[in-house]
């Protein structure tokens, strides 16, 4: 497959890239809102949705969202079968053509910042936190960023 190129030719293009598995029913809530944010900023962007060969038909979803007017803005990674969020990611960027790039799971666990210009989400400061993990998810969670704070 080509990468995906977005479509002006301006300095700044942005790609944004949602892994889904399972996200029929989120996906178009995140398009729209990536979709409409870049468009009120009159930024050039694209989004590359990579999905793991949902069971829930979230390909179909995907492919309704690339509508004739946002087909070249719009563009489906499929990977064959359930892989991990990491090398989603990773997948992702190997398509992406852009000056900035932002990753972001598609399970509308993060809340939208409407006043900042950089933002990472954690869940290891002020409020945040983890809900419905079982001991085994929150010890790999931990051990992994145990191990990057080390290794970075």
């Amino acid at each position: 497959m080509a990468p995906h190129q977005p479509t002006k030719s301006s300095k700044e293009k942005y790609t944004f890239i949602p892994p889904t598995y399972n996200e029929r029913n989120n996906l178009p809530i995140i398009t729209w809102f990536f979709g409409k944010t870049f468009t009120k900023h009159k930024l050039d962007w694209g989004l590359i949705i990579v999905d793991d060969a949902s069971p829930d038909s979230t390909q179909e979803v995907s492919n309704q969202r690339i509508t004739p007017n946002r087909a070249d803005r719009i563009v489906l990674e499929p990977r064959a079968g359930k892989l991990s969020l990491r090398t989603a990611y990773v997948y992702g960027l190997l398509f992406a053509m852009a000056n900035f790039v932002v990753i972001m799971d598609s399970d509308l666990a993060h809340h939208d910042t409407k006043y900042y210009d950089i933002v990472t989400g954690t869940r290891y400061a002020g409020n945040g936190g983890v809900y419905g993990w079982d001991f085994k998810r929150k010890l790999v969670s931990d051990g992994a960023n145990l191990l990057a704070s080390v290794v970075l």
